[in-house]
């Protein structure tokens, strides 16, 4: 009967192969661990910029603006809202933001990159719009008959065919205001515009 144990050789082998699964298991584990603790910063933070924008624009869809302002420090850059009856700061700092009493946190994991870039917030410029409808179907002279603004297609706007009866005295325009309010985040390596904080304000001319 021949018996044959495991040479050195065989050993050797069989360790280094053993070596390098468990290696790879190690470093496996160590890639599930930062991605669980990555995926759960992360999911924070969006909830965070979920809730900051709707507690901002709740105060800009119900009430009037009249003007946005931004003061800057070495620290931090506040927006200062000013609306028609009251005044309120949206405080934006590296790592977090606080408006009306209520702050949240930006928060990063080991090596990863998550800041405010409050340096660079801004505000655009203020810019009027100026919305105006047409009075259809005027009856300038009382005979019954159409003679300005004619909608001859009874849809309800003047089409390009109707427009050679355009007159613009019979208009009625509303003007509005509009701002953009954006606080840029960086997160991770690059600056990804889908972590940026923006507000949109647009409402009647006071």
């Amino acid at each position: 009967m021949n018996k044959k144990g495991m040479t050195l050789v065989e050993v050797i082998i069989s360790v280094g192969l053993i070596s390098v699964v468990m290696l790879f298991l190690f470093n496996l584990l160590l890639d599930m661990q930062y991605e669980n603790s990555h995926a759960s910063y992360l999911k924070e933070n969006q909830v965070n910029r979920a809730t900051i924008i709707k507690t901002v624009e709740e105060d800009l869809m119900n009430n009037t603006l009249n003007e946005v302002r931004i003061e800057r420090n070495e620290s931090n850059s506040i927006i200062r809202f000013d609306f028609t009856t009251f005044v309120t700061e949206l405080t934006v700092m590296a790592d977090r933001i606080s408006y009306e009493g209520e702050t949240w946190l930006l928060e990063a994991n080991g090596n990863d990159e998550a800041y405010y870039d409050f340096e660079n917030v801004k505000v655009n410029p203020e810019r009027d719009i100026e919305s105006c409808s047409y009075n259809l179907n005027v009856d300038s002279d009382g005979d019954g008959v159409c003679n300005y603004n004619c909608d001859t297609n009874n849809n309800g706007i003047l089409d390009e065919s109707e427009r050679s009866t355009v007159n613009e005295t019979f208009k009625s325009c509303s003007s509005f205001k509009y701002y953009k309010v954006i606080v840029p985040a960086i997160t991770g390596s690059e600056d990804n515009i889908i972590d940026d904080l923006e507000f949109f304000y647009i409402g009647r001319t006071l």
